[in-house]
Parts: structure tokens; sequence; C-alpha cells
């Protein structure tokens, strides 16, 4: 069966089904908790677009970059063939950095280039050996015109970086670096700062000056990179409000600049996302009566005017200008604010099965960087729900063969159950070749009460190599109508750690997250954040869309229950076909492979007595399961 990674949900989408079951025998030893890992929708939106596009082609041929040289990283500046984003906006000639608005914590302004144990493609370094070490992520600077100055006309590198945030603090060894480049002669790189690990809690600035000839040259660079663990989201280096310029002075330096400093992630009052039609149920009940946002004013007291806009798809935006003022007493401090809703809506009458919305933030002083001015996120209605907002900082994990998760969702409506979305964030150990089978629960008094469905089918964490923000989807082998409360997760068959994104940026896990051990009792987990599984809906669409239909075969087999052997008839003569048999504990017990004939026999001789599952593939897609019965 193929398994749908889904980079990202921009489209409306339907998603057939397929499989069920109950699981015994585990080893009862388990143990939860909750690592430090990374993921970033923006950055991802970027690479997806390169694969659109094709393959990039860096800047060359073209001239070097003049000073003023600045970046804060509130825009996408890394190379691009994106023809939305301005060849101006380029600053770097690499992509091994991440842009993010979601990792650091108290940034200048909105979004940093982190550096950590991953490459461009989202996927570790080393994915083999969670204890090797080096070098791994590298920022470098375009190329910029430094001839014509000298040692008189004070040049500085000024850069912001902090150790952690949301993330892994490095440790001693885990170094940031940065090196200046002379292109004089063949060209050298040289480091001039160095930093061991640490948490540093907020950002530090940091002061390098630029002296010696061979520096002031037309071609001259400089670059960040990172020593790491090379297996995952490890020892999170955030770079932040890069300044290259002349006359500066590091004991009178200050910055004429009010920035927006984090994201805006929903205005409903639970879900960052749910499917369209169960909001249209009761539109007021899902909205938020507020929302909060956040500035940071790295300048003295200015007259901060605040309004938001709200745009469908490409309809005219609805502008509310000057709703919140703020001009006494915000100098040289981060500012949290509270947006009045005044009862707002997303428009219901919208005649689709699924709406996406426009929301942005903005404010208007004057100032130097216009840029960081703005803040927006896509309010998305397709057909899961979703209490994360799509980045993993960290990571949920739970150890222990046998070992359950369950999470809780309330369904505005009476709906199809297809499925869920997986995202699997990549760290240290990789459990790609263990299995888990998924479940869905009742609600009983406020924890997983008995199994709805049980599948019988196992699968297995997904890694991808083509960008961060990427889901697995997971069908069930059944449909299943389901209303009011209910969990949805899974049972694990090893004991390996089985590593789910974890957003902390938003917490939905206190009193919805629980895990079980084996032949234990459900326990509530303490660790925060809102763990990325979204259970998927019909949602009112009335066919697949982006998923093929798949045709089943309807097949006779006998006996059943079945002594010695069992017979297959109405097997595909067109092609061969693949047969397994899964025990109820998802393993794969018996494999073989038509030749394409009608009928096929096998032997069960040595199967002991049990339920188990037959299921006949063509490809990657089932065409038939039943259960099957050995006496």
């Amino acid at each position: 069966m193929a398994l749908n990674h889904i980079p990202s949900m921009k489209y409306c989408i339907s998603l057939t089904l397929f499989v069920v079951f109950t699981i015994t025998g585990f080893i009862s030893q388990a143990q939860v908790s909750e690592t430090f890992l990374f993921f970033d929708p923006y950055k991802n939106m970027q690479y997806k677009l390169e694969r659109d596009l094709g393959e990039r082609s860096d800047r060359g041929g073209e001239a070097s970059l003049a000073i003023p040289f600045f970046d804060d990283f509130s825009r996408y500046s890394l190379p691009t063939n994106d023809p939305t984003i301005p060849v101006s906006w380029q600053r770097w000639v690499d992509q091994k950095a991440r842009i993010n608005n979601t990792f650091a914590v108290s940034p200048l302004s909105i979004g940093v280039a982190t550096l950590d144990g991953m490459d461009e493609t989202g996927y570790p370094y080393n994915f083999v050996d969670e204890f090797d070490e080096g070098f791994a992520d590298t920022l470098t600077s375009m190329k910029i015109d430094l001839s014509g100055y000298s040692e008189v006309d004070n040049l500085y590198l000024v850069f912001h970086y902090q150790g952690q945030g949301e993330g892994n603090a490095p440790e001693e060894e885990d170094s940031l670096y940065l090196d200046f480049y002379s292109p004089f002669g063949q060209g050298q790189w040289f480091q001039k700062w160095a930093k061991a690990g640490e948490n540093t809690e907020g950002f530090t600035r940091v002061f390098i000056p630029i002296v010696g000839p061979e520096f002031f040259l037309d071609g001259f660079q400089f670059r960040f990179r990172n020593h790491s663990t090379l297996s995952g989201n490890w020892d999170h280096w955030h770079i932040d409000y890069v300044i290259l310029d002349q006359n500066i002075d590091p004991e009178n330096f200050v910055y004429d600049d009010v920035a927006q400093q984090y994201p805006i992630n929903t205005l409903l009052n639970v879900y960052t996302s749910m499917p369209w039609n169960h909001y249209q149920s009761d539109p007021q009940a899902f909205m938020a009566d507020n929302f909060t946002f956040y500035q940071n004013n790295l300048g003295p007291t200015e007259n901060i005017a605040s309004g938001w806009k709200l745009r469908y798809e490409d309809q005219a935006s609805q502008n509310f200008p000057g709703q919140d003022l703020n001009v006494n007493d915000n100098g040289f401090q981060e500012i949290v604010r509270t947006g009045n809703l005044n009862n707002l809506i997303f428009e219901p009458t919208v005649n689709d099965s699924c709406a996406t919305f426009n929301f942005c933030v903005y404010h208007n002083p004057t100032d130097a960087y216009p840029q960081n001015d703005t803040t927006c996120f896509e309010q998305k209605f397709i057909n899961y729900y979703a209490y994360d907002d799509g980045s993993a900082e960290r990571a949920f994990t739970i150890e222990g063969a046998g070992a359950q998760v369950a999470y809780r969702f309330q369904s505005a409506i009476q709906d199809t159950l297809l499925g869920i979305y997986v995202h699997w964030t990549p760290s240290g150990y990789n459990p790609s070749a263990n299995s888990f089978v998924l479940r869905v629960w009742n609600d009983a008094g406020g924890q997983p009460g008995s199994e709805i469905i049980e599948n019988f089918t196992s699968y297995n964490p997904q890694y991808y190599q083509d960008g961060y923000d990427l889901f697995t989807y997971y069908p069930f082998d059944d449909t299943v109508v389901v209303s009011g409360t209910f969990y949805v997760g899974w049972v694990q068959s090893s004991f390996v750690r089985y590593n789910v994104g974890n957003d902390k940026n938003i917490d939905n896990n206190t009193g919805k997250l629980f895990y079980k051990l084996f032949n234990g009792n459900w326990l509530q987990s303490q660790i925060t954040g809102s763990l990325m599984v979204r259970p998927v809906f019909r949602a009112a669409k009335t066919g697949p869309v982006g998923v093929e239909e798949i045709a089943m075969l309807d097949l006779n087999i006998y006996p059943n229950p079945a002594t010695d052997n069992v017979r297959i008839d109405g097997l595909s003569t067109e092609r061969p076909l693949d047969i397994s048999i899964f025990d109820l504990a998802g393993r794969e017990v018996y494999r073989d492979r038509s030749s394409g004939q009608s009928t096929v026999e096998l032997s069960v001789n040595d199967f002991s007595r049990g339920t188990y599952l037959l299921v006949v593939k063509d490809g990657d897609n089932v065409v038939s399961r039943e259960k099957l019965m050995i006496h």
C-alpha cells in the first residue's frame, strides 16, 4: 500500500481508506520522553517551489553586493528560482540553514536562520550512526564589494546568536563558527570567531571588526557554520539581525526598528485547522474572542498603530486599520498586544468543500526595515483537525513494545473518519523498520475507552528527503462514522523510540494526550505542546481528489476456517499480484506472488490457531483484504 507524504495542505483533498485489527502479546516495558526537534513550514514552502521550478541557478555573473548588508530573515533570502521572490532579497549562496519563525525565543524580529544536524532536504546528515559528530550546516553570504574601504572606515559585522531556543541546547563541542573570506590570490577562508555550545537563553550581540587589506576587496564573503551531532535535529544555533556596514561604534549602536516578533497561528478557539463543513455547522462557536500578537521595539518609544487584514483566496481584503494604538513607554522592549476580533467569523457561505483565508497583522511606524512590520498566516479548512501549527520543535517519544498512544479530538458533526496524518521527526535512532497499527477509541469519562476500530494492516514511520513539513497519511482498514469525542492513535510493536512531532508553540496536549504501557492503565501525558497527529474525515467530499480510486477484487477464499490449505479464486489474470498474511500483531507471516493465474492454493499447515488477515496487493495498492481463520 502506498503511503502518501503530504508536503503541504494547500488544496482540498479526499483520501481513500483501507485496513483493521487487535494486538496481544507484547513486552511490558516502556518509557515516555520528549526530545528536542525542529520543523519549519516557511523554509519547506520554498523548498517545494524549488522542486516545482527545477534546479536552482546561483546568481553567477552578477555584481557583488554593496554595503550596508542587512538580513533579519523576516523574508526568504536564500537562493531560489521562485518568481514571486525578488532576486533583490537574496543575501546568501547556500541553502543549508533553515529560515523559520517558530524556533527562537525572543528574536529581534520575526524570522531567524537556524543551523542544526540536518541538511537542506530535511534529512539528517547521518541517520545510521546516531552519535556521529562533525561540521553540518553553513550560511554563506553572497560576494560583497569592500574595495575602496580601509580600517579607518570602521567596518564591522554585527550579528545576534542564540543557542537552543525552543530546541536542543548545543553542548560544548557543538560550536558555532564565523569565517571571513579573502578573494586575494586564489582565495582563502579565515576563522574569526567561535562560540562553544550553551543555552544562551536570549540573543547575544557580537561585533567583529573587519581589518586587514586582504579583506578590503571586491568578493569578500563571510559565513556561519556549526559543529553538531549529525543524526537529526540536535544542537540548534539561531542567527538573527545580521549587519555589515561602515562607521559603526560598538559603544553607541542603537537600532531604529519596530518589528513583528512571532507568527499568529490560528483565529479558532481550539484548533489550527478543521474540516470546512464542520466549521460551517456553527462558525461563531469555533472562533476565538481575540488573539495575541507580538512586537519588538528595538529603539526609543514610537507611535505604533496596528491593524489587520482578512482575505479569502483571490478576493479583496477586509481591512481593519487602527485597531490598536500603542504610544507610551514602549521603547527598547518586547511588546505583547491583544487583538479583539469583535465577533469576526470566516465567511461560512463559501460554497466549497474546503476554504483558505489569509490573515495579516501589520503596524505602520516609519523605521529602517519595513519588511518586518507585517506577519501573515493561512487559516486552512480542509478535511482534518489539527492542534499544531506545523512546526515540530521537539518530539513526543514513547518506548515499549505494545505501548499505546491516544489523542483526543471533538468532531463537530457526525462524519466518516478515513485515517490520520502523522509527522515523524528524524532524530537519532531511525525507527522506520519498526511497525505500528492504528487505533480509534471512544470516550470513557475523559480518557480512551473501548476500541471503535482496530487495524490489521501494520505501518512504519516514514521519512523523506524533500522538505521539512511532511506528513504521512495512514488510512484505516475500514471507515468509521464518529461524532463528539473520540481518540486516534496507535500501538507500537517494538521497544524503540517512535519520535512524533511535538509543536511547542501551542499547548493542546494537556488533558488530551494519553499513553498506556502493555497491560497497564491509561495515563495522561505531562509533556506540553501539540502532538502532530491529525484525524482525516470525508468532510462532504463526494470522491477522492489526488488519490486514485482502487478497484477491489471480489475474491472467494475457502475453506475458511482452514486447517491445511486455503484456495483463493478470482485473482487478476492480467498481471501478478502480491499475497500476504498478517498475524494479530501486524507481522507479515506469509508472502507469495501469483503469476497471472486466477486461482492459487496456499499451505497453512505451519500456522498457529487463530485469526489472520489476508491482503492482496496490485503493486502498492490493496485490492482485497479478508479475515482468515486457522483451526
